[in-house]
């Protein structure tokens, strides 16, 4: 009786520790909300702050608080961030995180500190040029003047656009003279195109308003792979890849679902373009910030990429001569960290959820013009705004207000 109670015991023991164990490994798994700065527990959290790497503090120092944040693309998200990061890699003049794209530094990872930050960057590289540290790059993009500040250093989040105000105010203050480019999509397609990607992610095992488009890493031969989620990496059968790509499809989902997620926290601060701009606004110079027109990547993106590259900093006949070598089939590539994988699914019997994922991406949203009309009557009144905000700083262009 006494051994039957103390194996009872030790057996109860044991389940409550896997079951706790369990519970722990499903917590560390769960995936990561983007912050929005309209979350009460977002704005509760305590904002980045770096008194040590504020400018004035630095300008005595050597070393790590040296390093200079020369720009940061702040978004928006699902507006060709992917197609500017794969291209601003091959300018010899501008150094971006080394494992990854977005950094996510400033609303997720500021509490492991600023020398994380430099850490993901080649920095103390920066007493040479790219092309300086890579004999076979061409000498006609080496700096005139070699010297500390010979890299341009950024990175490009499309989260950052919607940090908060004390977050901002703190990346002025350790830097103020950063430059900040936006590139600004029409805001029923952007938010289309953002709903579509979460869907799939909800498919490949994330919640509605979370996103999985996190790290690009350098794969074998120099490509690159995209990680996603576990479940993504899997093999799945021919049955089951029919089944994803059902799941996956807009068509999957009623009206209703879309236009519930466009009234979302998520999609609606992500589409009040103006709001989160003059906040950049109020603590960066006009002069510093870059507002760019997504068309204007979609019909002249050898004149987009000099614009940008130059207000980063990089002289125009650098700049020029940079966006002048690369190929026809470079610039006008469409790539995306959601949808980075070429689907193939004639050509095997076996292929992986992401690719069975990123087939579905052909459905668009011509194919539902009653939804694209209320999803316009929702995004008008910040299509007006962002418009205003345009005038405001003298641009010669507006998004679609959809009046017609």
């Amino acid at each position: 009786s006494s051994s039957s109670s103390s194996s009872s015991s030790r057996s109860s023991r044991q389940s409550s520790t896997t079951q706790a164990s369990t519970s722990l490994n499903q917590q560390q798994n769960q995936p990561r909300k983007r912050p929005h700065p309209n979350n009460n527990v977002y704005n509760a959290r305590p904002s980045p702050s770096f008194p040590s790497m504020h400018s004035h503090a630095r300008k005595s120092h050597k070393g790590p608080s040296s390093f200079e944040l020369s720009f940061l693309i702040i978004g928006a998200q699902k507006a060709g961030t992917s197609w500017l990061h794969t291209l601003l890699q091959k300018c010899d003049r501008i150094s971006l995180p080394v494992e990854q794209k977005e950094v996510h530094f400033w609303d997720w990872h500021y509490r492991k500190g600023f020398h994380w930050y430099i850490r993901q960057f080649d920095f103390p590289h920066q007493h040479e040029t790219k092309a300086e540290h890579n004999p076979s790059s061409s000498s006609s993009s080496l700096s005139k003047n070699n010297n500390n500040n010979s890299l341009f250093y950024g990175e490009i989040t499309p989260c950052y656009v919607v940090l908060n105000p004390p977050t901002i105010s703190e990346i002025h203050k350790c830097f103020p003279d950063m430059k900040v480019v936006f590139v600004a999509r029409d805001l029923v397609d952007r938010a289309w195109s953002a709903m579509v990607m979460e869907l799939r992610d909800q498919t490949m095992g994330l919640n509605a308003g979370e996103f999985a488009e996190g790290v690009i890493t350098k794969g074998s031969g120099g490509g690159r792979t995209n990680k996603r989620t576990k479940k993504s990496a899997g093999i799945i059968s021919v049955a089951q890849q029919r089944r994803l790509q059902q799941q996956c499809s807009p068509s999957s989902q009623p009206d209703s679902y879309y236009l519930d997620r466009l009234r979302s926290e998520t999609h609606l601060s992500r589409s009040d373009y103006a709001t989160h701009m003059r906040n950049w606004y109020s603590e960066f110079p006009a002069e510093s910030i870059l507002i760019v027109d997504y068309r204007e990547i979609e019909n002249n993106p050898r004149g987009a990429l000099v614009r940008i590259v130059m207000h980063i900093g990089v002289e125009e006949k650098e700049a020029m001569s940079y966006v002048e070598k690369l190929s026809e089939e470079e610039v006008t590539q469409r790539v995306n960290a959601a949808t980075n994988t070429k689907s193939d699914v004639g050509g095997s019997n076996n292929v992986s959820v992401e690719q069975t994922a990123t087939s579905t991406s052909h459905y668009t949203l011509s194919q539902r013009p009653r939804l694209r009309k209320q999803m316009e009557r929702l995004l008008y009144p910040n299509a007006k705004k962002f418009n205003l905000l345009l005038k405001e700083q003298r641009y010669g262009w507006k998004i679609n207000e959809y009046t017609d």
